[in-house]
């Protein structure tokens, strides 16, 4: 067995039991009769251990989550149809809005390619780098470049003595003047998918299946599956820098209009950290009303400041502990008595 088909089924042997709990003490029902088994979090169809073998049409496969190119591991299954549908197009658009994001602010560390436009039009290709204090440096390529073009920018070098920026008493020898084309092609609405479909991979790698029955989520998986429709037009993401030990699964408390669970998690480029927070409403029909709250309460004009209550449930979980399967659920119900007294 290789490393990978190791690691499936140290997860599968997890979550099938996570499953087999909860189909003991629910009255969960299912289309198909198994003993052991795994629900792809996102089409919840049904997977038995066979189906961790690449030779059945629609396997289960290690999906990275966060996405492998912005830092995260590949700790949970989904089956393939649903990884090459949904990961590939939004996380992309995810990708592509981070790195234009780094190019708009050159951002210190960063790396971007681009074209370099001079004032007859001619357009090179070019490698931006940024040091650690923010310095530019350009990689002319004639390789990737139209050479009629490229000896047009080359043509256009002016020869004397120009002050350099930023550096008293220092000059250059030559120069060339030329326009950077902002980029402005990222999907802003398919990458907050994207982010939608990571905290929601999230809550599933830390709850388990408790996670999926939540009937509020049948929505979001809605969304996910479908990231061109707008089905969830109200923002469903805090904007709000919380302090590292907040990263993972939590629960908000307080303010009573924003309670719900709270799943955080980080983005890594090469230059920079993002941390991003999705809201997930709770058990209840009347959870589901947390986006509307956001807006109202985080995103208008009137805005003060939110003192919120966290409660983080990471140190709690244990998937392979059959007393803490049902945590989330059974925190929960008590935060959501105790809000309703008040």
């Amino acid at each position: 067995m290789t490393k990978n088909d190791i690691k499936k089924k140290k997860i599968f042997d997890i979550y099938s039991q996570n499953l087999k709990w909860i189909k003991e003490k629910t009255n969960a029902k299912f289309d198909t009769e198994f003993e052991y088994g795994v629900l792809c979090p996102l089409c919840l169809n049904v997977f038995i251990e066979k189906d961790l073998k690449p030779s059945e049409l629609n396997h289960l496969t290690l999906e990275h989550n966060p996405p492998k190119s912005l830092g995260g591991k590949d700790n949970i299954l989904t089956c393939k149809e649903c990884n090459n549908r949904n990961g590939h197009k939004t996380d992309l658009e995810l990708l592509n809005y981070l790195l234009e994001q780094e190019f708009k602010s050159f951002s210190p560390n960063s790396n971007h390619r681009t074209k370099l436009v001079t004032k007859d039009g001619a357009k090179v290709t070019a490698d931006l780098s940024f040091d650690n204090k923010g310095k530019m440096t350009f990689n002319i390529h004639s390789k990737y470049s139209n050479p009629k073009d490229y000896k047009s920018f080359i043509d256009s070098e002016e020869k004397g003595f120009f002050p350099i920026e930023g550096e008293i008493g220092k000059f250059a020898t030559k120069r060339y003047k030329f326009e950077i084309p902002i980029p402005d092609k990222g999907n802003m609405r398919l990458a907050s998918i994207s982010l939608l479909k990571i905290g929601y991979l999230l809550g599933f790698e830390k709850y388990g299946h408790i996670f999926l029955f939540n009937k509020n989520n049948e929505k979001i998986r809605e969304q996910i599956l479908n990231p061109e429709k707008e089905i969830l037009t109200e923002p469903f993401w805090i904007n709000y820098e919380f302090p590292e030990m907040y990263v993972g699964v939590n629960i908000i408390n307080e303010p009573k209009e924003l309670i719900c669970f709270l799943n955080t998690f980080n983005l890594k480029t090469k230059s920079r950290n993002v941390q991003i927070s999705i809201a997930f409403p709770g058990y209840y029909e009347e959870d589901f009303k947390i986006y509307e709250n956001i807006k109202k309460t985080l995103c208008s004009s009137e805005k003060g400041n939110v003192n919120m209550e966290i409660t983080t449930l990471e140190p709690f979980l244990d998937l392979k502990d059959e007393d803490k399967i049902f945590s989330s659920a059974l925190i929960w119900d008590r935060k959501k008595a105790i809000a309703q007294q008040r």
